[in-house]
């Protein structure tokens, strides 16, 4: 990942906690798509990540299927 990408991904993040609004998006119908997040359950942890392939997505303890499979590839 290059930095200016890394940069826009952390800054999304902060964006993400101040509005509880998070941006997912893995290319097919619907994409990207807005999904709403509750700020006072969401953990320091959470951030944003891939599942390996292009797809970006809100990774949390929230969900524990994607925080099992992809909390290693969180960026910060």
């Amino acid at each position: 990942m290059e930095d200016k990408e890394r940069e826009f991904i952390i800054a999304l993040e902060k964006l993400t906690r101040e509005t509880g609004i998070a941006i997912g998006g893995c290319g097919c119908c619907g994409s990207p798509r807005l999904d709403k997040i509750n700020l006072a359950k969401e953990s320091k942890l959470a951030g944003y990540g891939t599942d390996g392939s292009c797809d970006i997505m809100w990774i949390s303890p929230n969900d524990s299927y994607d925080w099992d499979n992809y909390k290693n590839s969180i960026i910060k």
